[in-house]
């Protein structure tokens, strides 16, 4: 029978994650260890601008702080307690230019790296 998790936010293991544009850091605490189908943890951002295109279906929820999120069809102000829907092949940017944003992102499937030939950032 599968276990019930609780990841304790000042005890998430924080790495460093290479974003095109920038550097945050990422805890990715849902991962193939746990789950076969989602991904999902806290990043933070802060006074980066990446630009993606995502490889996924995601859902951004924002903790603390803000973002702006650039696509085709404008831009959105996110700002805490705001939820993302991001469909795979979105493009977009990320825009944490002269801001800190803290974001739990919950991403379907989870090995969308390996599905492209890639290594997580």
């Amino acid at each position: 029978m599968p276990n019930a998790i609780h990841f304790k936010r000042n005890e998430l293991p924080f790495i460093p994650c290479k974003a095109p544009g920038g550097e945050t850091k990422i805890a990715r605490v849902i991962n193939a260890k746990i789950s076969q189908n989602m991904g999902g943890g806290l990043e933070i951002a802060e006074n980066i601008k990446v630009h993606w295109t995502t490889l996924y279906d995601e859902i951004l929820f924002i903790h603390e702080g803000s973002m702006i999120v650039r696509t085709d069809q404008g831009e959105m102000e996110c700002n805490a307690g705001d939820i993302v829907w991001l469909p795979e092949g979105c493009t977009l940017d990320y825009d944490f230019t002269g801001r800190r944003c803290a974001y739990f992102y919950a991403l379907y499937p989870f090995d969308w790296a390996k599905r492209h030939g890639m290594e997580e950032p």
